[in-house]
């Protein structure tokens, strides 16, 4: 989840959203850029209560009511391929909002509000208390058109008649606009709207050629239909209803084209489909059964992009686009229970690799990229998301996921086709990525609109020395070096499989070399933790923070420290009894509402829980498992965020809203997949036909889980954990094909490194 959230961070990859739109011309480097401040938090206001609609790319974020707001500050818009299609959404009966009953999103692209009456007075002068008309508001959104029915229903005892009003505006802003990231760059025309008896449209030819449309059609017929205001006057009997039906549909087109808006884009794979083929999972607590229902259909609410090429966006709405390392560690997450996700992710991140230099993206050969941008400023190239590469760890990261793909299924087919980026992406490691070869990735942003901090961490502020200087590039973040560690023990188990045992065995020095310096050159005996960094002299950017726990997940602390660094963690400058902050409260920069100096991210805290797991810390895995589970009971519909506040838990009953966090957000909905991993010691070796279940530990408040269809190689496994006073039994329910299952105390037969990142 990422890029600086606060930044107008760039993912890359994606298949063309619109038919016939070419996703990537030739940016026009001429065009002025305007105000551009890509790590500038997002200047929209509070989003807490707002409501989402989205099916494939198309997007509607609204009021609880279901309006879109006149010259909102929220962000509140229909959106498809980061533009805004309408601006304004409006309801309104005799001039007034009417009060919200009830809003109701369960099925993702279905929506529904009931809404009521204030006190009103009627065209003939009659006094209508308030709550006795009934607004039903139902909305189905599609993947380029939203349909809405309004039913009005009279309680009162005498005839009311009501003018009810829709307004609709259409700015066609880019994301980055809406998000206050870029502003005075030179636009496209925006057309005069026009309208019908029963239709109204909106154009802007984008500066980019693409005409995008926006046409709202209404039935009955409006009573008038003039300055983006349809009216009706409509007249209810007692008990009576009518019903008013809209219609939205969205286009976006080359200006030369004279076919008219593009045909409708097939639909992405279904709700049911997309469960179906995924391992069932059941506990005996049924809030931790709403929880983990809810992370599971938000991966499907954030499904986008082709049909054929489909991809899991980052986060609605700021970043419903497709990130590299976003992509790639929601993936890793999610890998046990489905490895399609992984899948899709290999293949679309591949077909972005870099090709060539060019500083004004980041890009270098072999480096993975890190956001793809489809609107206006992007194609433009007044932002470099077209796409743009500067991540540091997106690379390592993208290497570590092929590894763990073959580990759960097996699929060599897919690891050969892939054997090209693998060789190129380790050798962008080698020669960009180590830019002074001293063994360590450091980053240094070479674009002018580029990211100053390119891990996941990447707002301005967000690597600092303990007094609050901002550290100086080239910087080697802590993270980034357990990455590379990890990716080279993947690249050898990948060459090893391959048939290739002297490349895997120089990997495997290659590695073994990465982790000896890392711990000699990050290691601060005083604090027990790992520096977050190295500043451009070599020095120690000395901060506690949550990034060194990234090490733990990648297998890269030496055994003697792994003890040591997790009691760190939870220390009470870290660890705010809902989770683990980015940053310790003694830091100078620290604070509790800051993006990522302060705040809980729940997956920094899921790669955490799996790093306990992994360092035989179970008491402390268990511990931060249960607060983020009791935290998500505190959020609307049990969704976590991605991310929210550091606020100490004593300080408050609940945790802490983050007032324009992505919700839903993709690696924070994975990451519930991580912290059940985390209990259960899943270890699948699909090559192997073995399943490896290490250590299992169950919590007080899962008496049992049961895991179904859980596939191994060409195998199959059901199995029940229960918890027995202190101690968690698992009995092997069933086993179907060619699998056998093994409980055993370390993670590989020598003891030494963890094998599976996703599952510990």
């Amino acid at each position: 989840m990422n890029g600086p959230r606060d930044d107008g961070s760039a993912r890359s990859g994606l298949p063309p959203l619109p038919v016939d739109i070419d996703p990537s011309p030739t940016p026009q480097t001429n065009q002025p850029a305007g105000i551009i401040s890509l790590d500038a938090p997002p200047s929209a206001r509070d989003i807490r209560e707002a409501t989402l609609l989205k099916e494939g790319d198309l997007f509607l974020l609204t009021d609880a009511e279901g309006n879109v707001p006149r010259k909102n500050r929220e962000g509140y818009g229909l959106y498809l391929g980061d533009t805004r299609f309408l601006s304004s959404y409006e309801l309104a009966i005799q001039g007034l909002r009417p009060t919200i009953l009830l809003s109701s999103d369960h099925a993702h692209f279905l929506g529904a509000q009931v809404l009521t009456n204030p006190n009103l007075v009627t065209p003939e002068g009659q006094e209508v208390h308030e709550q006795t008309i009934q607004i039903r508001r139902y909305r189905l959104v599609r993947p380029t058109e939203v349909s809405e029915s309004l039913t009005f229903q009279n309680y009162n005892r005498f005839p009311v008649t009501l003018d009810v009003e829709l307004h609709f505006e259409a700015d066609f802003s880019d994301m980055f606009e809406v998000r206050g990231i870029v502003k005075g760059a030179r636009k496209g025309v925006t057309h005069a709207p026009e309208h019908t008896p029963k239709v109204l449209r909106f154009r802007y030819d984008g500066a980019d050629d693409l005409a995008r449309r926006t046409e709202v059609r209404f039935d009955p017929t409006p009573d008038k239909l003039a300055s983006c205001t349809a009216s009706y006057r409509i007249e209810l009997r007692p008990g009576g209803s009518t019903c008013i039906t809209i219609g939205v549909s969205v286009d976006a087109s080359p200006i030369t084209s004279t076919n008219g808006p593009s045909a409708p884009r097939r639909a992405l794979t279904g709700y049911k489909q997309w469960l179906a083929g995924q391992v069932g999972v059941e506990t005996s607590n049924s809030l931790f059964n709403a929880i983990f229902a809810k992370a599971r259909s938000d991966l499907r609410v954030l499904l986008s992009g082709d049909p054929d090429a489909p991809f899991i966006a980052a986060g609605i709405p700021w970043y419903a686009c497709l990130f590299g390392r976003d992509t790639i560690i929601t993936a890793l997450l999610y890998l046990w229970i489905s490895a399609e996700p992984a899948r899709q992710a290999l293949r679309l991140l591949h077909h972005h690799q870099g090709s060539r230099d060019d500083p004004m993206r980041d890009e270098e050969p072999g480096k993975v990229m890190h956001e793809l941008r489809r609107g206006e400023l992007a194609r433009l190239g007044v932002v470099p998301f077209s796409p743009y590469y500067g991540t540091v760890d997106a690379t390592p990261l993208w290497i570590i996921l092929l590894a763990e793909y073959h580990r759960v299924t097996g699929d060599l087919d897919l690891v050969r086709e892939l054997r090209p980026n693998l060789d190129a992406a380790l050798a962008w490691m080698d020669r960009y990525g180590d830019r002074d070869g001293d063994g360590f990735l450091e980053y240094a942003c070479r674009s002018e609109t580029g990211l100053v901090n390119q891990g996941w961490k990447d707002s301005t502020d967000a690597i600092m020395h303990p007094d609050g200087t901002l550290a100086e590039p080239p910087i080697a973040l802590v993270e980034a070096q357990a990455y590379a560690y990890a990716s080279r023990r993947a690249a050898a188990r990948i060459y090893r499989a391959l048939g290739d045992p002297a490349r895997a065995a120089s990997e495997e020095l290659r590695a073994a070399a990465i982790r000896d310096a890392l711990d000699a050159a990050f290691w601060m005996p005083a604090e027990n933790a790992y520096a977050i960094a190295l500043d451009g002299h070599k020095r120690q950017v000395a901060t506690v923070s949550s990034n060194a726990g990234h090490a733990l997940w990648a297998g890269a602390v030496p055994h003697a420290r792994g003890e040591l660094m997790s009691r760190r963690l939870m220390e009470e400058d870290l660890f705010s009894g809902w989770g683990i902050r980015t940053l310790s409260t003694r830091a100078a920069r620290y604070n509790p509402t800051g993006y990522h100096v302060g705040t809980v991210w729940p997956h920094d805290n899921a790669l955490i829980a799996l790093g306990f797991k992994r360092y035989r810390q179970e008491p402390l895995a268990l511990e931060l498992v249960t607060a983020l589970f009791e935290a998500a009971q505190h959020f609307p519909a049990y969704r976590m965020p991605e991310l929210f506040c550091g606020f100490a838990r004593s300080a408050f009953a609940v945790p802490v809203r983050y007032p324009v966090a992505c919700s839903p957000q993709a690696w924070a909905a994975a990451s519930w997949a991580a912290l059940l991993a985390s209990l259960l010691g899943l270890s699948p070796n699909a090559p192997g036909s073995e399943l490896r279940i290490v250590r299992p530990t169950l919590p007080r408040w899962l008496h049992w889980v049961e895991v179904k269809r859980l596939p191994v190689g060409r195998g199959e496994v059901d199995l029940r954990y229960q918890r027995v006073e202190e101690h968690t039994a698992v009995d092997v329910a069933a086993m179907r094909g060619d699998v056998r299952v093994t409980f055993v105390d370390t993670w590989e037969e020598d003891g030494t490194y963890p094998p599976n990142l996703t599952n510990p």
